[in-house]
């Protein structure tokens, strides 16, 4: 994946929409991309894949990546 910056055309790892890039930030480390579908990517550390930044504080990274830990998402997919 080419370097992604404020500008760039993306897919989101949440909602799967082509997307732009609002802006980037640094979160103890580790990019955090904020988009104009109003959801925040980061990159997935195994497969590079923009996915869905996992954590409850904007203060901190977490790369939440489905197709690299699809147990994050088993609750997700539970019908009851």
């Amino acid at each position: 994946m080419n370097a992604i910056e404020a500008g760039s055309a993306v897919e989101c790892g949440v909602c799967g929409k082509k997307t732009i890039v609002s802006f980037v930030t640094d979160r103890q480390g580790t990019n955090a991309y904020d988009l104009e579908c109003l959801h925040r990517n980061a990159v997935c550390p195994t497969c590079g894949s923009l996915v869905k930044d996992g954590s409850d504080s904007i203060f901190e990274v977490q790369p939440t990546c489905r197709t690299c830990n699809p147990s994050d998402f088993e609750e997700d997919d539970d019908d009851g």
